[in-house]
């Protein structure tokens, strides 16, 4: 038995995923291929907490994205030192599909009211129809 959503097996007995809730089906449909898109940059931001945070909104909504320059911030230079990003690399960017990103910004506009400690200019949400340039 397996769960269709996310693709974890079970025994025998088990009907639904524990983790998703969904039925769990005898067989696992093929892995779709994976489509190249481009992507809408929905939120810049330069402190570590704000982004977690905003991971977690876009999870909690089934909302997929990609957090432009999280992996490397620590890698390169002085790291987050002072900043709270790397200045060599610039603010982590969230970035989603296009058909997501009206959703995806109005859900991360919250932010600027949980996170009243971090200056405003370090949340920066981005609406799909502004030019990024």
């Amino acid at each position: 038995m397996y769960c269709p959503k996310c693709r974890a097996e079970f025994r025998e007995g088990f009907g639904v995923c524990s983790d998703c809730g969904v039925a769990l089906v005898e067989e696992l449909p093929p892995e779709p291929t994976p489509e190249y898109a481009d992507l809408v940059t929905v939120l810049s931001a330069a402190d570590e907490t704000v982004v977690t945070m905003a991971e977690s909104i876009l999870i909690d909504a089934d909302i997929r994205f990609l957090a432009k320059g999280e992996g490397v911030q620590d890698l390169f230079g002085l790291g987050r030192i002072g900043a709270g990003f790397n200045p060599m690399l610039g603010p982590v960017e969230i970035q989603v599909l296009p058909e997501d990103a009206d959703e995806a910004a109005a859900l991360l506009e919250q932010l600027k009211d949980y996170c009243p400690g971090v200056p405003e200019e370090d949340i920066e949400t981005v609406n799909e129809g502004e030019s990024e340039e």
